[in-house]
């Protein structure tokens, strides 16, 4: 083994890995907290990294255990200060991670409606803050098939999920006067913005130019790598992918919803870059693993620069 892969088993491996990121991630928290609602924005990120913790615990999809893969999360959501002042599409990212949990759930259960109605009431539930959350849907009805979950029973206890947070919206929104807080996020979801890739900041390019070359590399390698993982766990993996290639569609299509896309971005790569780190020893993941460090590290520097000498 080389030495390069010795670094790499350490940190990928090592119990030590998920306490030291869980203190780098409160300095880069607390260095640069603005307003209290910021602590909404971290709850919801330690949320969300608690529930990819159980999301690998209950489905193996890094069959060794690790924490890289919420280690790698926590680090990136902290380096990446643009995201931290509170937003309410803040709340959608561990809504989302919930949906998939109950939506793996689902593999070929002879009980499924009850997890599809779960999964499907929490797309319905984040896309009352982030409406495009429900573009997501489809991608969820089409994977029942290869799940084998999907019959007339599920596929309508999926419809009821979804309706349900907006029946509960149109009875408070009914109640009080204010009709227009049921048809916002509808109108929002129809409405396309014209389609234009400037006002970007530069920390906001040069993060997702890191993480979106980090994942694509990881997509790449588990297609080659993907038939040593059982088949339950390859058709989970195989769907992250197709999240991310959604969520770039989407990327391209609406730029204006960028902030929320690359958390959830931020997600599958956590996911699929703990799997290649964990899993793979040899030369090529030693190199890359070095390569994605000093990355990661750089990119924290440059976002804390950015931070405090160029606000």
């Amino acid at each position: 083994m080389t030495g390069y892969n010795k670094l790499q088993t350490e940190i990928a491996t090592g119990r030590l890995t998920l306490p030291v990121v869980i203190l780098i991630c409160l300095f880069l928290w607390g260095v640069s907290i603005h307003s209290w609602n910021e602590l909404i924005s971290f709850i919801s990120c330690a949320l969300t990294g608690y529930m990819m913790i159980e999301i690998n615990t209950a489905f193996t999809l890094i069959r060794t255990r690790t924490m890289l893969h919420v280690s790698l999360f926590g680090f990136i959501i902290s380096a990446c200060m643009f995201l931290h002042p509170f937003h309410i599409s803040n709340l959608v990212p561990p809504a989302f991670i919930i949906a998939l949990f109950q939506l793996f759930r689902s593999y070929e259960s002879g009980q499924a409606s009850g997890n599809i109605f779960h999964s499907f009431f929490f797309i319905g539930l984040g896309s009352l803050a982030f409406p495009q959350l429900l573009y997501f849907a489809p991608l969820f009805y089409i994977s029942m098939i290869s799940f084998r979950s999907l019959s007339a029973k599920t596929f309508f206890a999926g419809l009821v999920g979804l309706i349900v947070p907006y029946w509960f919206l149109f009875g408070y929104a009914f109640y009080n006067g204010k009709i227009e807080l049921f048809y916002s996020p509808l109108q929002s979801l129809i409405q396309f913005q014209p389609i234009h890739y400037t006002g970007f900041t530069p920390d906001q390019i040069i993060s997702w130019g890191g993480i979106t070359l980090i994942s694509l590399t990881c997509s790449v390698h588990y297609f080659i790598v993907s038939y040593l993982d059982k088949t339950r766990t390859r058709l989970f993996l195989s769907f992250l992918i197709a999240v991310e290639a959604w969520i770039y569609a989407l990327g391209l299509l609406q730029p204006q919803h960028f902030n929320v896309l690359l958390q959830l971005q931020i997600i599958m790569m956590s996911i699929l870059t703990g799997h290649l780190f964990t899993l793979t020893r040899n030369r090529f993941s030693g190199i890359f693993f070095i390569i994605t460090f000093v990355t990661l590290i750089t990119l924290a520097i440059y976002n804390l620069w950015m931070q405090f000498f160029n606000s």
